[in-house]
């Protein structure tokens, strides 16, 4: 059985790891590991942290089109058939819901950390959105000395978690000196202030983190989806093609939600390629054993129901990073018959 996977992010990785036989297809031979950008905003310094790690993939190739039909994957560098497809092409930022944010908003991309770490010194940073990526970045930011203002349209941080995590986060953001703005929607992005429900908020630099969705393509490729992010059943199945599943942060089940995190896109890597390979006998069911914030230097982790602030959390966030460099070293020790040279 000729299996192929697109994108080769968290989902990625762990569907070529569970099905070494696989082709695995990406525009990129590295990958990013995604919380050491935190730390490269924090340290200013790009060598200490190494966000970029090599990895291997069958064909280095951008996914043009899929003809479902023929079933065969269409790229820069010709076309490759396929029995079973996984599509794991990871999220995209859209910036475009808040009036002015494309213009005045600098997003999450690897082209903006560049242009984030050039800051003018003592400068204000107002960051948009109280999410998990916003409380780092707050954190990071105000670590390096700027004034920060931390927007949230919601009446809590994360508001997605359990309310103690969110006031114990809150919390450690205040005794940073981070100025928390809840309730807080945002009208619109001006040069220099962000209008919002709450007043004007007056910034040298505005940060939008938020507005997470799947890639454009997802839509492009005319599979069903809501905000991008292609629908699946219970098995991770295409609603659209028995032979097409979904994995990590550009799919979502047709009635309910996949979280977007690292955590929960490896595990529907590996759960989707079974799926494909053996037989639609797994339900997945997203397991998201814990959850660590790192708040200046402070470490926050919610574990089930319980918020645990200090050396045990710290510990498991480093244990997740250095378990995916662990994995992508383990992808490229794997034999690529497909390899492109």
């Amino acid at each position: 059985m000729k299996v192929v996977i697109l994108g080769g992010g968290f989902a990625g990785i762990s569907a070529k790891l569970s099905y070494p036989n696989s082709i695995l297809i990406d525009e990129n031979d590295f990958v990013v590991n995604t919380p050491k950008l935190i730390e490269v905003i924090e340290n200013n310094d790009l060598e200490i942290s190494h966000p970029l790690i090599r990895r291997k993939v069958d064909l280095k190739a951008k996914v043009l089109k899929v003809d479902f039909k023929e079933k065969e994957v269409i790229t820069t560098e010709g076309k490759v058939k396929f029995d079973k497809l996984i599509i794991s092409l990871g999220y995209e930022q859209d910036l475009s819901k808040i009036k002015g944010a494309e213009k005045y908003t600098i997003g999450f991309t690897l082209q903006d950390i560049e242009k984030i770490r050039k800051f003018r010194e003592g400068s204000t940073v107002t960051i948009l959105g109280g999410g998990a990526l916003g409380i780092e970045l707050a954190g990071a930011l105000k670590r390096r000395g700027f004034n920060v203002n931390l927007i949230e349209a919601e009446k809590r941080l994360v508001p997605y978690l359990s309310p103690n995590f969110s006031t114990e986060v809150q919390k450690a953001l205040e005794e940073l000196g981070v100025n928390i703005i809840l309730n807080g929607k945002v009208d619109e992005v001006k040069e220099n202030e962000v209008i919002t429900s709450q007043g004007v908020i007056k910034t040298d630099y505005t940060i939008f983190s938020a507005g997470f969705s799947g890639p454009k393509i997802i839509k492009e490729l005319g599979l069903t989806n809501k905000n991008n992010r292609m629908l699946v059943d219970e098995y991770l199945r295409s609603v659209d093609y028995e032979f097409v599943y979904g994995a990590g942060d550009c799919a979502n089940f047709k009635n309910g939600f996949i979280p977007q995190s690292a955590q929960v896109a490896s595990q529907t890597g590996s759960v989707a390629v079974k799926n494909a390979v053996e037989g639609d006998n797994i339900v997945f069911k997203p397991n998201q054993k814990a959850i660590v914030l790192k708040v200046g230097d402070e470490y926050i982790g919610l574990f089930k129901n319980s918020v645990i602030r200090g050396a045990l959390s710290k510990l498991v966030k480093i244990y997740a990073v250095s378990s995916f460099e662990s994995r992508v070293s383990k992808l490229n020790a794997l034999s690529f018959p497909y390899l492109q040279t």
